[in-house]
């Protein structure tokens, strides 16, 4: 990225902030409700969210210094806010977790967020609602940190997903505008395709879906009585390394397999580009000169 783009993508995080901050009361920044320190807060919020965890967690959490949580947390369960207990397998360690009154002293605060979030949630539409979900879905996963638990789930398509599919698979298309255009194209009638099958139950359709968000695709269709092909494929950027696309064809093989299909074809012009160190552990193999992988179908597939 030069350093103009990256410049413009800086200030345009900071004015999100900047309008996040004056918009938003998140529960660490209504201070005024407490006698705690925001630093303070945000400790026990991390606590709270956490249900049970050690010091070295909520550090790596916050980016606190291990030092100063020790003497915070110290503090805290002298005041009776938390309790600590030997860490099971390693007595060196402690799991930190709330007490009853620390419970009470964040009551307070987390009724005012929740009723702050409500009205503003309440004059919303469904449909705004419903928006305003999957931004917030697609900002925590680009801007959490790299190795975050991510809770992906495969699911069929719903209304809507098939212009999703038609649009991402533009928009990620590598090349410029005109590959794009034709990558566009091509999508657009595999999903025409898709949707006018004579015999649907042939065809499959798979949205990875992350904390509610889609997060990639796959689509399955029957080429003839023996043979189906993997005709869409993408993830969203910065959850490749999450074995979703993995998943994804994995679903497609054991869809084929079970329906008696004897062969699966995959293109290798698929947005995760270079597509064979995905498809080789599934036992496709390269088929020379003709743009893409094949393979043949057993009574098992791969895991």
């Amino acid at each position: 990225m030069d350093s103009s783009m990256n410049g413009g993508l800086t200030d345009a995080v900071r004015r999100f902030q900047w309008f996040y901050a004056c918009h938003v009361r998140a529960p660490h920044e209504l201070v005024e409700h407490s006698a705690l320190s925001l630093t303070e807060m945000r400790v026990l919020f991390a606590v709270m969210h956490a249900g049970t965890c050690t010091a070295a967690d909520i550090s790596r959490t916050l980016g606190l210094d291990t030092g100063y949580l020790s003497r915070m947390l110290t503090q805290f369960e002298c005041a009776g806010l938390i309790e600590r207990q030997p860490f099971s397998g390693d007595a060196r360690r402690n799991q930190v977790s709330l007490t009853a009154a620390g419970e009470t002293a964040l009551a307070a605060v987390s009724t005012h967020v929740r009723d702050d979030v409500s009205a503003t949630l309440n004059a919303m539409t469904p449909d705004e609602r419903a928006q305003l979900l999957a931004s917030m879905g697609c900002v925590q996963r680009l801007l959490g940190p790299n190795g975050a638990t991510q809770r992906v789930r495969l699911r069929g398509p719903r209304p809507g997903d098939f212009g999703w599919i038609v649009e991402r698979e533009a928009q990620l298309a590598a090349g410029g505008v005109q590959a794009q255009r034709e990558r566009e194209i091509r999508t657009a009638m595999v999903v025409a395709d898709y949707l006018t099958a004579p015999d649907p139950g042939r065809n499959a359709c798979w949205i990875a879906e992350q904390d509610g968000v889609g997060v990639g695709a796959s689509l399955l269709i029957g080429m003839s009585a023996g043979s189906a092909r993997i005709s869409a494929l993408f993830m969203e950027p910065g959850v490749r390394r999450g074995g979703i696309a993995r998943r994804l064809v994995n679903a497609c093989v054991t869809f084929a397999t079970e329906s008696g299909y004897d062969r699966i074809v995959c293109a290798t012009d698929l947005n995760p580009a270079p597509v064979g160190p995905l498809l080789r552990p599934f036992g496709f193999e390269e088929v020379s000169g003709q743009g893409e992988w094949e393979k043949r179908l057993e009574e098992t597939c791969a895991n």
